[in-house]
């Protein structure tokens, strides 16, 4: 049984671990889009549909009655009704169909038809609720096409049972989207989103990792789970192990750039039930600001972050034009940095885990040429 579906485990604590789900794979393709606004939730949503039905079935149950209109609760009420009179499942789908129908064809007869026009408008937003549109028309998606042909790194799998599918995007841009479920007792590495930007003609990657945490009217308490334990990992293997540093180990680049901070707490908003708005608090504390703030309080709150936190709009920019995150690296040195930390170990509960290919374009005699 999923997580998302197990019973045995408090219901708001699911949907709050939902809700963080969401907004990583949010945060993963707006940075990849390369979009003006963050995606919204609902197109995120979609991505799990794309990669996993049954997930995002676990999702929408447990987050999506905010954005239930009342048509659509009046469909799902109704095959509710019909099903219990009939005794065979009707689908709030269907009936929406057979209406639909029924009001293009009416659309047809007359000229005055500026509420069936409205009404065909509604009708069609509600079955959009129940059937997610096809991703590939937003990301060009095509399931015939393989990373793996593009870099030896890619032909290797790093995870077991992970939901995985890769994404065209812009200017010869790929993204490749992992979801990874629930396995061990304790996550290795104390990450909810990575992200990886990987240079095919330079050969070398850079990074961003992100922990959510639930805070309650914009507070956090350190006593609270295990917030202080995967602080503490992320410190150790990312802050600790030098990639917040440049190749000469200095935390501050030569260049007009911010810290290397390559790790990041990233509060969400909490979710009392299933009809609350989604809507995330958008700042990004660095894991030193975060140990900063420790020595002398006992909790993270919207006062003691000013001044220390990236607006995530601003993140998302700071990351793109190479601003935040670790410096560029080898990529045979990522790998070991995944051996050496135990990062493909399975986690303890979902984890995005994005990374956007810049291909290397050039042909093979130009590659052997600029090479030597």
């Amino acid at each position: 049984m999923s997580y998302f579906s197990e019973e045995s485990i408090e219901e708001d604590e699911r949907r709050n671990e939902a809700f963080q789900l969401l907004c990583g794979i949010r945060e993963a393709v707006s940075i990849a889009k390369r979009t003006k606004q963050s995606i919204p939730y609902r197109k995120a949503l979609e991505l799990a549909y794309d990669l996993s039905p049954e997930l995002h079935k676990e999702l929408s149950d447990l987050l999506t009655k905010a954005n239930e209109s009342d048509l659509v609760k009046y469909y799902k009420q109704k095959a509710e009704l019909i099903s219990t009179e009939e005794g065979i499942i009707v689908f709030p789908e269907d009936i929406i169909t057979k209406d639909l129908d029924a009001e293009k064809k009416l659309l047809i007869i007359g000229e005055n038809t500026n509420l069936i026009q409205r009404k065909i408008f509604e009708l069609e937003a509600a079955l959009e609720y129940f059937q997610p549109e096809d991703i590939s028309e937003n990301f060009i998606l095509n399931h015939d096409f393989s990373l793996t042909s593009k870099h030896p790194f890619f032909e290797k799998t790093l995870y077991n049972n992970a939901k995985v599918k890769d994404y065209e995007l812009s200017d010869k841009r790929i993204l490749r989207l992992r979801l990874l479920h629930p396995d061990k007792a304790e996550r290795v590495i104390g990450s909810d989103l990575v992200y990886e930007q990987f240079n095919l003609r330079t050969n070398k990657v850079r990074f961003i990792h992100l922990q959510y945490k639930t805070w309650n009217n914009k507070v956090l308490y350190f006593s609270n789970g295990n917030i202080l334990d995967q602080i503490d990992k992320l410190d150790k293997h990312i802050c600790k192990s030098g990639y917040c540093n440049n190749e000469n180990g200095n935390k501050h680049s030569s260049n007009y750039r911010l810290p290397y901070c390559a790790a990041f707490l990233r509060p969400t908003n909490f979710l009392t039930k299933p009809d609350a708005n989604l809507v995330s608090s958008g700042i990004h504390l660095p894991i030193c600001m975060v140990n900063k703030i420790k020595e002398s309080d006992n909790k993270i709150s919207n006062k003691n972050v000013i001044g220390k936190n990236i607006g995530h709009r601003v993140f998302e920019e700071l990351f793109i034009e190479n601003l935040i995150g670790s410096n560029w690296i080898p990529i045979d040195q990522l790998e070991k940095f995944y051996i050496e930390k135990g990062i493909t170990s399975q986690t303890a509960r979902i984890r995005v885990h994005a990374q956007e290919v810049i291909e290397d374009n050039r042909s093979e005699a130009e590659k052997v040429k600029n090479d030597n």
